[in-house]
């Protein structure tokens, strides 16, 4: 399977997936044209995409979704209460609602759906399975990490997970108290502390790529990420592909392929609900 983090943090977030000719945004923070440049810098396609996946509707997570779905004529999904608390026009832009921890397909691909804790209405992480059980999980915007998204995220081939901000940093930094308070409270963000202590719970022997995600520019740095996760997998002495996400441009195109035997298929449990 092949991911590419298209841009990751406050001034949006897109990640592009692509596995056995299907190809998906999760995330669109970037409008149709800054997506599309992206992309080309990757050297994929937008028109090649088959469906924009939302994990929340915070702005830097669904500012392009609409256009790009009409642009290419492509759907939406999304939990009824992401599209309840976006501006999403299901007159002019075709929706699929699908419901949290639950599985749907989209092409070749099962999407794995799980219910987070972030201050936002119905806020979802992924693992996307492909044909060939190759597992990759997605988790941004987590204020902190329960046991059942530790669970679903385990077995992974592959993982994308926030590390947002340095708490030394954000507290002695300029946001006023209550964004702090947001920041650090249960429905916030995860503090690299936190992130990594949550990332060596899932680190296995399936586990191939490692990719640090959703960094605060001002309550952060790629450095620090960086030295706190190459500590971790030396303590561990795990042999993994380390990245951190970059905001203003794609991080690179990480092509990650499965360690164990495939596992067996799921079938969704619900009825995907198109809207339009």
């Amino acid at each position: 399977m092949i991911v590419a983090p298209l841009g990751s943090g406050s001034a949006g977030n897109s990640y592009y997936f692509e596995s056995d000719g299907t190809s998906i945004l999760i995330d669109a923070g970037f409008g149709p044209r800054e997506t599309r440049k992206r992309l080309e810098i990757i050297g994929r396609e937008a028109e090649s995409l088959r469906a924009v996946v939302l994990t929340h509707e915070h702005h830097d997570h669904i500012r392009g979704a609409e256009r790009i779905a009409r642009k290419y004529r492509i759907p939406i999904y999304l939990t009824r209460g992401t599209l309840d608390g976006s501006s999403i026009d299901t007159s002019e832009t075709k929706v699929v609602v699908f419901e949290n921890n639950s599985t749907f397909s989209i092409g070749d691909l099962n999407v794995h759906a799980r219910r987070t804790l972030h201050d936002a209405t119905d806020p979802a992480c992924f693992v996307v399975e492909s044909r060939d059980g190759t597992r990759i999980g997605l988790a941004s915007d987590l204020g902190c990490v329960d046991d059942p998204v530790i669970e679903h995220l385990r077995r992974c081939d592959g993982l994308f997970f926030e590390s947002n901000h340095d708490l030394d940093m954000l507290r002695m930094g300029s946001y006023p108290w209550s964004l702090k308070r947001r920041i650090m409270s249960r429905f916030g963000h995860l503090s690299n502390d936190d992130s990594l202590a949550a990332v060596q719970k899932l680190i296995d022997s399936e586990l191939k790529t490692l990719c640090l995600i959703h960094l605060s520019q001002k309550n952060n740095h790629e450095s620090i990420v960086r030295e706190m996760a190459a500590a971790l997998l030396d303590r561990q002495g795990a042999r993994l592909d380390l990245g951190i996400a970059r905001q203003f441009e794609p991080t690179g195109v990480f092509a990650i392929e499965r360690r164990a035997a495939p596992r067996p298929a799921r079938i969704a449990p619900f009825a995907q609900m198109p809207l339009f």
